[in-house]
């Protein structure tokens, strides 16, 4: 295998690899991937290696709860996804393999990755199975989100974790809210489930919108849409997911990604 001693080349001279996958298990050729030995968690889905903050591709996990910062009270099951992660590492002996996708460097300048464990087990799979995650595409970075998406499936069909909480706490409207129940306090990340009544396109923005809830592709990310898909949106009832914010007494969210939507995703309405 390659083993790496510092990261710091990320994203600068580490050429990319092409892997064979199972759909089902984000199985990869684990001597292709860069090897190295992770530190600790910093949540459920970031986390220190090499002195580096890097970011787990394709989930969110609960924000923790930050008292610095002003209306930040933090997501269900945070401390808990965080404590998942650092058990996983360290039943490990922290190690872990790397792989990269189509974007390396997220907004905030954090290492976007894949990461394995020895035996060959995605580690983004474990978290999503285990339901202290949920999917979330974002930056274009599309490499095993059918394994991922299925992951979660397997959560919310068997009521782990975020599932099991969220059927207890129907109130706490995370991770999933329908659009009528919204409130304004429901902002940050969601999945909205809700029935379309309205598709429409101007100079500027694709626009679907739900009862309370605005969706808005901007121009700038129309290539990766179909729009004809779109419009036969009208009259359905979906999920989507991503930042929810309360503009004008309104809920809204910017969609940047097809996989945001339930019927676009790999795993489609299932």
């Amino acid at each position: 295998m390659k083993y790496i001693l510092a990261l710091s080349l990320f994203g600068l001279t580490l050429s990319f690899a092409s892997f064979a996958e199972d759909e089902q298990t984000c199985k990869v050729d684990t001597e292709k991937l860069l090897w190295t030995k992770a530190e600790y968690a910093l949540s459920g889905d970031t986390l220190v290696i090499n002195k580096q903050v890097v970011r787990l591709i394709g989930i969110h996990a609960p924000k923790i709860a930050k008292e610095q910062k002003f209306n930040n009270t933090g997501e269900p099951l945070a401390k808990e996804s965080q404590t998942f992660l650092n058990k996983l590492l360290a039943n490990n002996n922290l190690e872990i393999g790397v792989e990269f996708d189509t974007t390396r460097l997220d907004n905030r300048n954090r290492q976007l990755v894949h990461l394995y464990l020895k035996d060959g087990t995605s580690i983004q799979q474990k978290i999503l199975e285990s339901g202290f995650a949920v999917n979330r595409t974002m930056y274009n970075n599309l490499k095993h989100a059918k394994c991922y998406y299925q992951a979660e499936e397997k959560a919310r069909k068997g009521g782990y974790q975020l599932w099991d909480y969220l059927a207890k706490n129907p109130d706490s409207h995370f991770p999933l809210v329908d659009s009528s129940k919204l409130t304004s306090q429901d902002t940050g990340f969601r999945i909205i489930r809700g029935k379309v009544v309205k598709v429409d396109k101007s100079s500027s923005n694709y626009i679907i919108n739900m009862d309370t809830t605005g969706i808005r592709i901007p121009k700038k990310y129309w290539n990766r849409f179909d729009y004809s898909k779109i419009k036969q949106l009208k009259g359905q009832t979906i999920e989507v997911r991503g930042n929810a914010y309360l503009y004008k007494r309104a809920m809204y969210m910017i969609i940047k990604e097809p996989y945001a939507f339930a019927p676009f995703s790999p795993i489609g309405n299932s």
